[in-house]
């Protein structure tokens, strides 16, 4: 027992593996932050392009013009729900969406002129959830006119897979990817 005691200090066969195990934790953890965040990324690009080219069809009119033709809507429902349900549908038809189109959630405004206004946060910083109050986010539908400003707010969950990198997620453990488009609508009528 002795002579294995003393030969310790000089062995040097499981170095390699103890070196390793020491290092790969941290590496690993570091590889899955930055896949996770690569990701994030990526979502967050897909849904500003989505948004993007859903406004687009504000900012000409085509969405208006194609909504002046829908028949009365549904009982318990509003014109102005069922336009957001459609303008939702229009982001959610590009080719790539990594994201369930069911959880998001929009906001169409239309301004006055002159007027100065900075949208909310869809995120109410107390409680983290989605914003209750001046508005329920993720309800308002306001048909821009013609030559009229227009703010498009969209938002969506997105699943955070390490929390501990992320602190400023919700109280349901995800992350908000975002988007906000502001414009003046053409001529359009």
């Amino acid at each position: 027992m002795r002579g294995r005691i003393a030969r310790f200090p000089s062995a040097r066969e499981g170095a390699t593996a103890v070196e390793f195990a020491l290092i790969a934790m941290p590496f690993l953890g570091l590889v899955a932050a930055i896949i996770e965040t690569a990701l994030a990324f990526f979502a967050g690009q897909v849904l500003d392009n989505a948004v993007s080219n859903a406004a687009r069809q504000l900012y000409t009119g085509q969405f208006q013009a194609a909504r002046s033709a829908d028949p009365a809507p549904p009982q318990g429902t509003t014109a102005q729900q069922v336009a957001l349900q459609k303008f939702k549908d229009a982001i959610c038809e590009g080719p790539v969406i990594i994201f369930d189109c069911t959880d998001v959630k929009v906001d169409v405004l239309a301004m006055a002129d002159n007027t100065d206004y900075t949208p909310p946060s869809p995120v109410d910083a107390n409680t983290r959830t989605w914003r209750s109050t001046p508005t329920v986010f993720g309800t308002q539908y306001q048909n821009p006119g013609s030559n009229q400003i227009a703010i498009v707010q969209a938002a969506v969950e997105y699943p955070v897979f390490f929390s501990f990198l992320n602190p400023n997620t919700l109280a349901n453990g995800k992350r908000v990817l975002q988007s906000t488009v502001a414009f003046r609508t053409e001529p359009f009528q």
